[in-house]
């Protein structure tokens, strides 16, 4: 494939319209918090009527979206010139457009945290155990990359010059690029586990936290685009030197 660079554009350009880039996708929103749980309450006059409470679950990430497609790139369109006298060189490049590049994919949700479990309490032979915190919540999975474009196709084009100081034209022409896929987005972060409340010294369980959720998988990349644009034909025609 011969590249082009922005040196290499001519005086006279025949070239299709590149092809629009896609949108990215939209990030997905994080899950919300557990609640902390109650605090348990003992006294010596009623006991532990109040007693402690778990933590409440973190709530999942939620799923990012997919990066949108980019456009195929434009043809370029058949073009004819007819030069009555050429006084300098000059060049001419014909190309169709370039393909969009495909969108990003969004990045996932993260996961809500458990929320705290609530303290146990004692007072002289009443207790109450603290509560087991709140499972983290899930992160989402990442959006997909959007695919790239297809390059659009050369055209046809015909000049006709004259000349009477011997100056010439040169043409150039390529194959129009395709787009590139766009990247998959990242997995959401998992939730992490609420504390267990605290107990007393007697509270075997009062080490214990709830679980942390999983993490979100990341998005797949798009594909680049799978067609190259055909390249133009350009035809010159030296009709000889202008006659006065």
């Amino acid at each position: 494939m011969t590249k082009i660079s922005k040196t290499d554009l001519g005086d006279i350009l025949i070239l299709g319209n590149s092809g629009e880039s896609g949108a990215s996708g939209n990030d997905g929103s994080n899950g919300g918090n557990g609640q902390d749980g109650r605090d348990g309450r003992c006294n010596w006059a009623e006991g532990c009527k109040k007693k402690s409470s778990p933590g409440g679950h973190g709530g999942n990430g939620a799923e990012a979206a997919n990066g949108k497609d980019g456009n195929d790139g434009e043809a370029a369109f058949p073009a004819t010139f007819d030069i009555v006298e050429l006084t300098g060189n000059i060049s001419v490049l014909g190309c169709g457009g370039k393909g969009g590049n495909g969108g990003n994919g969004g990045n996932g949700g993260n996961g809500g945290n458990g929320g705290k479990g609530g303290n146990g309490d004692t007072d002289g032979a009443y207790r109450t155990p603290g509560s087991p915190g709140g499972n983290g919540g899930n992160g989402a999975h990442g959006g997909n990359g959007g695919n790239g474009g297809n390059g659009g196709d050369g055209s046809t084009v015909s000049i006709t010059y004259a000349s009477t100081d011997g100056s010439t034209i040169s043409t150039k022409t390529a194959k129009s690029p395709v787009g590139k896929g766009g990247a998959g987005g990242e997995g959401g972060r998992a939730g992490i586990g609420g504390r267990h409340g605290k107990g007393d010294d007697h509270d075997a369980k009062s080490t214990g936290g709830g679980s942390a959720g999983n993490a979100g998988t990341p998005g797949t990349a798009g594909n680049s685009g799978s067609r190259e644009g055909a390249v133009s034909t350009i035809q010159v025609t030296n009709s000889g030197a202008k006659k006065p």
